[in-house]
């Protein structure tokens, strides 16, 4: 880096004879508005007139310089081109007035001295190549065209007005041209000149960005793309690439942002945190050394695939892909996305039909929709997709005929053995919907909508639908005595599966909570929507009725996302009833402390309050050698009921043959944890440590993983 001088603003335009100031494509917003930083740029120009200030410091423009050839030059703005976009929107105006004033000479001279570059030819004439946003009425301005502004709410405009206005305040006031123009070399800044051959601009940027406002990882990307190209080629791959990117993903940069960590997952299999995005980008090209347009054509690819897939207009698809893609759009997760992009590639490159495509994706859908609607953790499988991809594609070897099989397997059949990622069976979706609340559950909504239209010859519009109670939320009277149960058991049932349905806004405000004789007669009109066909005409609605239904919309959900059958399990249920196994367990440990509930069946401590208990539990998994392996997740929060309590331990039920139980004490768990794998949250914070027990024979033990893979006995916490 140059050693950094001050210099005057005027002084700094007139030495730079054959220069030409670039705000590169990659900074392309001016957002300077003209009631805060333009307001202050004049306040403090106004100051030096008035001779309150003898020079005033406006900031520091940082440039790396380019030699075009031996008589011109390209500084290109890496920091500073608000300062400077503002500084030339002041000339220009000071120039417009002094045109109208028909003062031609010193026009003249402050065209040739501060404006423009004489004797160059076009590409360099400008001393500010306009390539700010709002670069069209940049250079309307600048070549004075202002009946070919369109867009006259643009920041551009708006501030050359406001300024354009206070210069001649000041000049009315008794100023003169010159008087404003020695005023603005008092205003001063200090330039750092960069040559690229010692410094790296990239570096530079990011350590300058890094004290302002916050850029995404999409903004540091566009940058480290764009910056090491001329001004020519960065306006090219700008417009070319950059561009179509843009539309075809989205313009916000968080959205952009978002592709980058999709793209990533791609490319390297697996997803990166939010803010590695651009390290790891970076890291991923310089790996790779790939050329920059063949970089940029790649992006445009998937970009094109992530248009397909989330934006593109659902009807334009085929009839046999359409209804996959719009239940793929409800399931609002990313998760899956780098999964589904690379299927749509494979279709693209005719590796895959259209047909294949759409079971793989909906494979994916329902596997989605079933751990959604039964409300299991997304964080554990946050994960999983990239890696589900890079063995998929593995499996297969360029061979994609057994696709659909492998993927169930991977995806499927191989997280049996992982409690965090499993997909619900159709009797565990059965135990665990029967009873369960689901109106707030995300994916309900999608569910109800793909059941009214599956097998539909005469679909109804689904936006003019919503979630109907049969049994209203608003409880009276007379539907405890219609129902006859307390309030308590009322509400257990009041947003289970079979009370909800899909009713018109209209007849939803219409029913509310009035009694079932009255819905009914309302249900009659509402027959065209195909779920209320199987309501209407029940004499009474009761709790009988709502056992009924939701079995009927369980096995309905299960057969619309199903689960396959040809997958290899790999999993032993040698004791379904949970609750027989916490009862077993419990009562061996009644035999050992003198306990009592405290709350649930999670919370026990013994009755003098000195230990509190907390009790998780976990189905039996397969391990390798026909070990049995089980897992829980231990959190730092959740021990608020046994907080007061001297001592706290944790109780592991095994549910086996034998029902094992091992009581540990928490200070034991602390002191272990470091060695256990660890799930995080977006941000890269530990939600959960994961405790695997395995038992095989004689041999008890927690699975640790750090430093390395070992097991530690726990025989002597088994009860």
């Amino acid at each position: 880096m140059s050693e950094p001088k001050r210099t005057g603003l005027m002084q700094l335009l007139s030495e730079s004879q054959g220069v030409q100031f670039v705000v590169p494509v990659y900074q392309r917003n001016y957002t300077w508005t003209k009631d805060k930083n333009v307001k202050q740029y004049m306040y403090d120009l106004h100051k030096v007139l008035n001779k309150d200030y003898k020079n005033h410091f406006i900031g520091i423009i940082i440039y790396l310089e380019k030699t075009l050839d031996f008589s011109t030059r390209e500084f290109s703005i890496i920091d500073g081109q608000q300062r400077m976009t503002t500084t030339f929107l002041i000339l220009y105006a000071m120039k417009h007035i002094l045109e109208e004033r028909n003062e031609n000479e010193i026009v003249s001279q402050l065209n040739n001295q501060f404006l423009t570059n004489p004797n160059h030819k076009d590409n360099i004439k400008y001393k500010l190549k306009p390539l700010v946003s709002d670069d069209e009425v940049y250079k309307c301005i600048v070549e004075n065209k202002f009946d070919d502004i369109k867009n006259k709410n643009s920041n551009v405009y708006k501030n050359y007005v406001y300024i354009k206005d206070e210069l001649a305040k000041y000049m009315q006031s008794g100023f003169t041209a010159n008087d404003i123009l020695m005023a603005m070399n008092k205003l001063y800044l200090v330039c750092v000149p960069i040559d690229d051959r010692e410094e790296n601009p990239q570096k530079i940027f990011e350590s300058i960005n890094a004290t302002g406002e916050e850029l995404t990882s999409a903004d540091l990307i566009r940058n480290y793309l764009l910056m090491d190209l001329t001004s020519d080629k960065q306006e090219d791959y700008y417009k070319n690439y950059w561009r179509k990117l843009e539309n075809n993903v989205n313009q916000d940069s968080k959205k952009l942002e978002s592709f980058f960590r999709t793209y990533l997952a791609i490319k390297k299999y697996e997803l990166v945190i939010k803010k590695e995005v651009y390290r790891e980008f970076v890291k991923y090209v310089e790996t790779i050394n790939i050329d920059i347009k063949d970089l940029f054509e790649d992006l445009i690819k998937y970009s094109k695939i992530y248009y397909y897939i989330l934006n593109k207009n659902i009807n334009d698809f085929d009839n046999k892909v359409r209804y996959v893609f719009e239940d793929f759009r409800k399931l609002k997760s990313e998760m899956p996305l780098s999964l589904v992009m690379e299927l749509y590639s494979l279709y693209l490159s005719s590796h895959i039909t259209l047909d294949t495509l759409s079971e793989a994706i909906w494979i994916i859908i329902s596997y989605m929709v079933r751990r959604s609607i039964c409300d299991i953790d997304s964080q554990n499988i946050s994960r999983l997709f990239p890696t589900v991809l890079r063995d998929l594609l593995k499996k297969c070897n360029n061979n994609y005929e057994n696709i659909i099989n492998e993927l169930n397997q991977l995806l499927i059949g191989s997280n049996v053995n992982t409690s965090g990622s499993y997909m619900p069976t159709d009797k565990q979706m059965h135990d665990i919907l029967m009873y369960a609340n689901v109106y707030e559950r995300d994916v309900l909504r999608m569910i109800l909508d793909r059941m009214e239209l599956f097998d539909n010859q005469a679909p109804v519009d689904l936006s003019a639908l919503s979630i109907e109670h049969l049994m209203p939320q608003t409880p009276t009277e007379l539907w405890y005595d219609e129902l006859d149960t307390d309030e308590k058991t009322y509400f257990e049932n009041l947003h289970r599966l079979g009370n909800l349905t899909l009713a018109t806004k209209v007849d939803n405000s219409i029913m509310q909570n009035s009694i079932w004789d009255y819905k009914n007669e309302v249900l009659k009109n509402t027959l065209h929507i195909k779920m209320n066909n199987e309501i209407y005409g029940i004499k009474k609605w009761t709790l009988d009725e709502i056992d009924k239904r939701t079995d009927e919309m369980i096995k309905k959900i299960c057969k619309l996302y199903p689960y396959p059958n040809d997958i290899d399990l790999s999993v032993t249920f040698t004791n379904d009833d949970e609750k027989e196994a916490k009862k077993s367990c419990i009562d061996r440990l009644s035999k050992v402390y003198d306990i009592e509930s405290i709350s649930d069946g999670k919370f026990y401590k013994t009755k003098d309050g000195g230990i509190g208990f907390r009790i998780y539990y976990s189905k039996q998994y397969n391990y390798k050698d026909n070990q049995e392996k089980y897992w829980y997740g231990y959190r730092l929060s959740g021990f608020e009921k046994i907080e007061n309590c001297k001592e706290q331990k944790l109780v592991f039920i095994c549910n086996n043959n034998n029902n094992d139980t091992f009581c540990i004490p928490r200070s034991y768990i602390e002191e272990i944890k470091d060695k256990l794998v660890t799930s995080a949250d977006k941000d890269g914070n530990i939600r959960h440590w994961h405790i695997n027990i395995i038992i095989h024979d004689k041999k008890n033990a927690i699975l640790v993983s750090k430093p390395q893979m070992d097991e530690i006995d726990i025989s002597k916490y088994r009860i």
